[in-house]
């Protein structure tokens, strides 16, 4: 037989060789093991994650008389039988290319007649959202109800284009993409088998490149393998992926954090000479700008993206000089022109132009490219005080020699002031005047003895109306009489209501100081309706009775 690519003479047996799905592996083998086998199976998820596979060993499992935890043994009858490629008990289809109504049909004629050499029939329909609608709805009433010797296991990359229907008929599986340390350790065990030497670094850089699927990362394996004799190396890989150089990535990315617009340029212009589509050169500037991320902000960077020595230390170096918020900015820059590098008729322009725009944060207003000019100038202005001044000259201090001060004595010196001298006129020297506490002196406030007691009432009113907060105390003593009796103010309220309004205690202090600047030593409020009242015409006649009334 002819040479076996690397994913197919690796492929799976059983369910132990199937890596990375194990809760879809523990599900599938407890059915097994119970007896609880169902009818129709989804197996749905990415390129490369072993639907097929799964498939086929989930066909053999089923059939095996001696399983080993849900496996096919590989040696009972029902397992020999079931390697044989000619065997009618297994059918795979692939529907991309079966996709009319006539191939289910073939398919419901057939799926009637019991197996040949084994316990169940499985139907394997790969790609099955290629399946017309048409041949979707031929297929539903197999699906829900078929034979008890019959199972159907449907792989799609595309669940969401599958009816509605069909998807309430299965039951789903969703495989997940493999991680890269998993496809590592599967890489480094095939190379260990086939006695290929490797590095480390160049292993997991493979692993990478699968971005998730095995059979990807199996292609690339097998191109390094038949690359050159000798141990296979972190650059011999890049040179297999036609990866950019790294040292012009390198200076590239260093041009746009230092802001050297020129040889941003130049960069891009070497790199586009190689030959390499500018969609795929701006794809790698992201993924080396995330890898500096990476490098800036966790600790165990080397382990995550698996770096030789000196490619980790030279992301290091850059990653160093530059701030987190200045690294988000320039991906987001780079993000943004996916959609327009894919339509646009001068796709190199739309790169430079964001290469640029990332190289001058200056004209960038966002808040990561804000914040980022912000930390710079604090770090500058935090050396400030590290670096001398252009041309200062230097100060040198010398120290004096102390001198020793000693005290001198001191000496009282008493001045006695003699009363002779006082009378010959001469100025003693000042005393400091001690502070005297002075009386409080009250200003007390004229009383106004010539005023007219008839028209004292007015002028108080007229008093309480530029008082401060006596607005409604003044609207109502308007609708009042007051008359002087003597000393005392005798106040007529129209209602008990007003009466309490001039008795409470604010209100009646007020009217008793606005009424003791008249001589008036007491106020008196009365209802109105007392038959003691006073009649409130006779107050106003007394009021008005010197004023001239014209008819």
């Amino acid at each position: 037989m002819g040479y076996l690519a690397l994913y197919r003479r690796f492929r799976p047996s059983d369910f132990e060789g199937v890596i990375g799905q194990d809760a879809i592996v523990k599900t599938l083998t407890n059915q097994i093991t119970t007896d609880k086998i169902g009818h129709a199976y989804l197996f749905c998820g990415a390129r490369g994650t072993g639907k097929t596979s799964l498939a086929k060993i989930f066909a053999r499992a089923v059939n095996c008389l001696d399983s080993k935890n849900g496996s096919p043994c590989g040696k009972c009858s029902a397992c020999k039988a079931l390697e044989d490629v000619s065997n009618v008990d297994i059918i795979e289809m692939d529907a991309a290319s079966n996709n009319k109504v006539e191939n289910v049909r073939d398919i419901r004629e057939s799926v009637q007649y019991p197996p040949v050499t084994v316990r169940y029939k499985v139907y394997i329909i790969d790609e099955v959202h290629m399946l017309t609608t048409e041949a979707f709805n031929a297929l539903l009433k197999t699906l829900e109800e078929p034979p008890k010797h019959a199972i159907f296991v449907l792989a799609t990359t595309e669940p969401h284009k599958l009816p509605s229907t069909i998807l309430s008929r299965c039951m789903r599986f969703d495989f997940k993409l493999i991680s890269t340390k998993k496809i590592a350790e599967l890489i480094s065990s095939i190379y260990d088998e086939i006695g290929r030497s490797y590095e480390k670094e160049a292993v997991s850089l493979i692993a990478k490149a699968g971005e998730g699927s095995v059979r990807d990362a199996l292609s690339v394996a097998d191109l390094c393998v038949s690359y050159g004799s000798d141990k296979l190396t972190y650059s011999d890989v890049l040179t297999v992926l036609g990866s950019t150089d790294q040292t012009k990535i390198d200076g590239l990315i260093k041009a746009v954090f230092t802001g050297d617009t020129g040889s941003v340029l130049s960069f891009t212009d070497e790199l586009s000479m190689l030959g390499k589509s500018i969609g795929l050169l701006s794809k790698e500037v992201i993924s080396y700008l995330r890898d500096i991320a990476v490098v800036k902000t966790c600790k165990n960077a080397r382990e995550i993206l698996a770096l030789p020595e000196d490619r980790y230390t030279e992301m290091k170096s850059i990653a160093d000089g530059v701030s987190e918020n200045r690294i988000l900015r320039c991906i987001e820059i780079l993000s943004s022109i996916e959609n327009s590098l894919r339509y646009s008729t001068q796709p190199r322009a739309v790169l430079e132009t964001a290469l640029i725009k990332a190289s001058m944060p200056e004209n960038d207003y966002n808040i990561d490219a804000l914040l980022a000019r912000i930390k710079v100038l604090e770090e500058k202005i935090n050396n400030l005080g590290n670096i001398p001044a252009p041309n200062a000259p230097k100060v040198v201090i010398k120290e004096e020699p102390k001198v020793e001060v000693k005290e001198e004595p001191k000496v009282e010196i008493k001045v006695e002031i003699k009363p002779e001298i006082l009378d010959e006129g001469l100025v003693p020297p000042p005393i400091e005047e001690e502070f005297i506490e002075q009386p409080v002196k009250k200003v007390e406030i004229p009383v106004q003895t010539d005023v007219d007691k008839s028209k004292v009432w007015g002028a108080i009113v007229r008093k309480l109306r530029r008082a401060p907060g006596k607005t409604i105390l003044w609207v109502a003593c308007q609708e009042m009489a007051g008359v002087v009796e003597g000393n005392i103010l005798k106040i007529v309220a129209g209602n008990e209501n007003e009466k309490k309004l001039i008795e409470s205690k604010d209100n009646f202090e007020t009217l008793l100081s606005l009424a003791s600047e008249f001589g008036i030593t007491n106020v008196k409020v009365v209802n109105g309706q007392d038959a003691t009242a006073v009649d409130p015409t006779e107050s106003v006649k007394a009021f008005f009775k010197d004023t001239l009334i014209i008819k």
